[in-house]
């Protein structure tokens, strides 16, 4: 396991049993490239107060990129707005691909998405201190 897939578990963790966790980012481990960042979980019991508080989490946290949440679907995503799309979008949409190839192309983007995802999860595992 990666140290950014332990802090996200970890972070998670704190707010509730998770059933599922996905991460991309960091680079390939085959062929090195980076990858583009984001995260996809599910709790086992998923309430409005802990969807707040990763919100909280995302807001208070200064990132270079937009960042949002879709709960559009059984398993939440947090990732940059530009891979998600437009508002309304989910991860599940037909574009959604076709965007994690065009940002994949944008190695600098990649790297500095995954530095703001670590930064989010970091403020999240604060906050799941409390």
């Amino acid at each position: 396991m990666s140290e950014h897939f332990d802090l996200a578990r970890e972070a998670l963790s704190r707010l509730g049993e998770l059933r599922w966790i996905r991460l991309s980012g960091g680079p390939h481990p085959l062929y090195g490239y980076q990858q583009v960042p984001f995260l996809g979980w599910r709790f086992t019991d998923p309430h409005d107060e802990k969807l707040r508080t990763i919100e909280g989490a995302r807001r208070a946290t200064p990132t270079r990129y937009e960042w949002r949440i879709d709960t559009s679907r059984k398993n939440w995503i947090l990732a940059p707005s530009r891979l998600l799309g437009k508002t309304g979008e989910h991860a599940a949409s037909p574009e959604f691909t076709e965007r994690m190839s065009q940002l994949m192309r944008d190695q600098d983007f990649c790297v500095r998405a995954l530095e703001d995802l670590d930064a989010i999860l970091r403020a999240l595992r604060k906050q799941g201190k409390g």
